[in-house]
């Protein structure tokens, strides 16, 4: 059975961060270091299939118990339990911070990322980007599949969104989802609302405008402003009506559920939480299960999940090198064409990011269906360097699963034996027979692993006495137990 390190090993893992240091055993010769979790880790199996009471229980208390800090994405209503669970046996309870609307953390993303510090903080184009992923979020769950291309739709609501962050920000310092929607509503729709001293006393819009250009700005800052002057007092209003109520209804149909309700609360006001208190060893995580907030839950643990990704790999590791990690158990609810790009570098920041679900198939029916998404999740799944694959039926991910391992050249026996229908008449008398025998070897190269053997893993439970059988693979490793790239290993179920 695994064994992860507790006590003085753990002790003084934390002082240094060493990635060489071994995080767990897969067998007595293999370890499984900190280098190997920041290089990313996939866990396929079944529902019941025991992954996430094998092996991601497993690698769980594992980097627990290493001092790392991190984020939880949750699908189901009793992942709040179960990792308030693993926290008290790594002794972490301290460590744990929940994230929901009985909790009194609040996290406003936007104002966090235009007065964060940085270099970069308070770039519009950051805040944009994080538009873009809640609007793919958006159209996932309402069934669109999203989109293909940049289009002309797409650009223009981009803009739109540009302007109203920048003019918000010269005008009074902040940037909330209430406060764009009042500008954006507000704006004039025609030149002679412009001219329009009714409009001037009552717009939210107009006001924003006098602030932002009687206050102090850089050079910068006042080029940016006369773009925004220029696109709310000439462009916006000289809008065909049809074109700019299309612009206007997707940008206010996309901030619309967190203007309102729970993601108001947990997202639009002040904010005393934010994704650098994991870089100090808390561990965040968001408890709005998916299966009980549906949409809601989706959108707020995306949210947090790409606002971390970008905190996380601007962080400094020489100051802050605590390992950090990114665990999403049902990842397919929680994926965007973002995590690709993260994956690629995320190894540097020491990040693991550990992603457990059934199968190939829901990564890519997540991302839209069409062949950018299975270019994305193979992407994705290639930059995730361990893959534990537990008890399949999906015959799509058993075969990737072999094809991954791999083949080797195979020696086959074969035989033959031919006779003459009657000849049992000539052997009853004694007259013997005329029949041809032959043998033979062949050599082909084979799966090393055929698909069948994930569909007869044990999966735990009372009938396999709680045991869980798995096969983990590295690329580019050889595990001393097994001489491959693939090892079998077990998990024994918590009792």
């Amino acid at each position: 059975m695994l064994r992860w390190l507790t006590g003085r090993n753990r002790a003084k893992l934390s002082r240094s961060w060493d990635l060489t240091a071994p995080l767990l055993n897969w067998s007595k010769l293999d370890r499984w270091t900190m280098r190997d979790a920041v290089e990313g880790c996939l866990v396929l199996g079944a529902t019941g299939s025991g992954k996430s009471s094998g092996s991601g229980r497993t690698i769980a208390l594992a980097m627990l118990n290493a001092g790392f800090g991190g984020l939880v994405l949750t699908a189901k209503q009793d992942e709040r339990a179960q990792w308030e669970a693993y926290c008290h046996e790594a002794g972490r309870s301290s460590d744990l911070l929940v994230f929901s609307p009985s909790q009194p953390h609040r996290f406003n993303f936007l104002n966090h990322e235009l007065n964060r510090a940085g270099e970069g903080a308070g770039l519009t184009e950051n805040i944009v980007n994080l538009f873009s992923t809640v609007l793919e979020i958006a159209e996932r769950s309402a069934g669109s599949g999203g989109r293909e291309d940049e289009g002309y739709w797409r650009r223009a609501s981009r803009q739109l969104v540009r302007n109203l962050v920048d003019l918000l920000a010269l005008a009074t310092g902040r940037v909330s989802i209430p406060e764009l929607y009042r500008l954006v509503i507000s704006a004039p729709t025609s030149f002679e609302q412009v001219r329009s001293d009714k409009w001037k006393a009552e717009s939210f819009c107009y006001r924003c405008l006098a602030a932002a250009d009687q206050n102090a700005k850089s050079a910068m800052q006042s080029t940016d402003f006369e773009l925004v002057a220029d696109y709310f007092l000439l462009e916006f209003p000289g809008l065909s009506e049809k074109t700019r109520s299309v612009i206007v209804s997707t940008f206010t149909s996309m901030i619309d559920v967190i203007n309102r309700g729970v993601l108001r609360q947990l997202f639009c006001g002040e904010t005393n939480v934010t994704p650098h208190v994991i870089e100090s060893g808390k561990i965040v995580l968001i408890d709005l299960p998916v299966k009980e907030f549906a949409e809601v839950g989706v959108i707020a643990q995306v949210l947090w999940k790409y606002c971390f990704q970008r905190s996380i790999e601007r962080r400094n590791i020489e100051t802050s090198p605590r390992p950090a990690f990114m665990w999403a158990d049902e990842a397919q609810h929680f994926v965007t064409s973002y995590d690709q790009q993260f994956q690629t570098t995320c190894r540097a920041a020491r990040v693991a990011t550990v992603l457990l679900s059934q199968n190939v198939s829901n990564f890519e029916a997540a991302l839209g269906g069409n062949e950018k998404a299975k270019a994305e999740t193979a992407s994705l799944f290639a930059n995730l360097n361990t893959k534990v694959f537990h008890a399949n039926g999906d015959p799509v991910t058993n075969q990737w699963a072999s094809t991954l391992i791999g083949r080797t050249l195979q020696n086959f026996v074969n035989s033959n034996s031919s006779h003459n229908p009657d000849e049992w008449l000539q052997a009853a008398f004694g007259l013997g027979h005329s029949g041809q025998t032959s043998a033979g070897f062949s050599e082909s190269y084979e799966f090393e692993l055929q698909p069948s053997v994930f569909s007869g893993l044990r999966t735990g439970g009372p009938a396999n006495r709680g045991i869980v059988d798995a096969v983990v693979f590295q690329s580019g490793r050889s595990f001393s137990a097994s001489g491959r790239n693939w090892l079998p290993v077990t998990f024994q179920q918590a009792r």
